[in-house]
């Protein structure tokens, strides 16, 4: 196989036909965008795909969509190929038995969405770029990236164990070239809100950090109520429509509060495809109990 092969980040905006009807089973990222966006990785030398079984083919949630049908953006980029295989398995879909082993652990909408596993296939690239690097559509993306999720997923331990798993691959061989607007190096979730700022501020480095740090507390409020979400749906405490309506307040409150801070043109820059208007709904949360150890 040639290792120096590359990888197509395509982009899609979902069509009708391929939504989810009923609204219990929208994800709250699907919610929040105007017009939801699936993104997804294609190895280049399986180009073109055979539509019945393809091979080399990245998938993420629903059917397969071929690079070629119409409205389908396209990014190519040299990539080690034998790495990419190994950080995620090609060709599993979302019903695969072993899917959370081969591709990413967890539950779809609410673990990890489409771009945090289109992420960690192009963390094979040269420089581990990440869709923060691409100016291709990616509805939500700021969202996915503040919340609990981040860059590569929810589960940063089981992220962590695939590199090391995959270290006998070029892992470390090319350092990210990123814009870091601090002077010290944050982690990867700060280094992608950098990247997100930046761009919105169109590559003004200085108006970036300032943007940063005016929106700390609100990024930083949005980030614990995503964690509170997630806790409370794998405690089973909340369903998934219950679960799904919590991170959409929670995105409403990251709205609005962002639009104290922001006028609304540049909070559209943060959040391209999102739905600043998106509504809260009050819904009721069963408290948490806690117990007094017996003797």
């Amino acid at each position: 196989m040639n290792n120096n092969n590359g990888l197509v980040l395509c982009s899609v905006m979902v069509k009708p036909v391929r939504q989810r009807i009923l609204k219990s089973l929208l994800t709250w990222l699907d919610i929040i965008s105007v017009v939801p966006n699936h993104t997804f990785v294609v190895e280049e030398a399986s180009i073109p795909l055979n539509s019945v079984q393809p091979s080399g083919y990245w998938y993420c949630a629903g059917d397969f969509c071929d690079i070629d049908e119409p409205g389908v953006h396209q990014y190519l980029e040299d990539a080690d190929i034998r790495l990419a295989r190994c950080l995620v398995a090609p060709d599993v879909k979302d019903d695969h038995q072993l899917r959370p082993t081969l591709v990413i652990a967890g539950e779809y909408g609410v673990n990890y969405v489409c771009h945090n596993i289109a992420n960690r296939v192009l963390y094979a690239t040269k420089d581990q770029q990440t869709l923060g690097d691409i100016e291709i559509p990616k509805n939500g993306y700021s969202a996915v990236i503040k919340s609990v999720l981040g860059v590569y997923g929810q589960n940063k331990v089981e992220w962590k164990r695939r590199k090391q798993n995959c270290s006998g691959s070029s892992i470390d061989e090319n350092k990210p070239k990123r814009p870091i607007i601090f002077s010290i190096e944050p982690n990867e979730q700060e280094l992608e809100i950098d990247k997100i700022h930046l761009a919105a501020c169109h590559g003004d480095k200085e108006k970036a950090r300032n943007l940063t740090d005016a929106l700390s507390t609100v990024d930083n409020e949005f980030l614990k109520r995503t964690e509170l979400a997630v806790d409370r749906y794998e405690k089973e405490q909340v369903n998934f429509e219950t679960f799904t309506q919590l991170m959409v307040n929670a995105c409403s409150i990251l709205f609005s509060e962002t639009l104290k801070v922001v006028p609304r043109k540049l909070a559209q820059e943060i959040y391209p495809g999102c739905n600043l208007d998106t509504q809260y709904t009050e819904i009721e949360v069963p408290k948490q109990r806690y117990y007094a150890a017996g003797g």
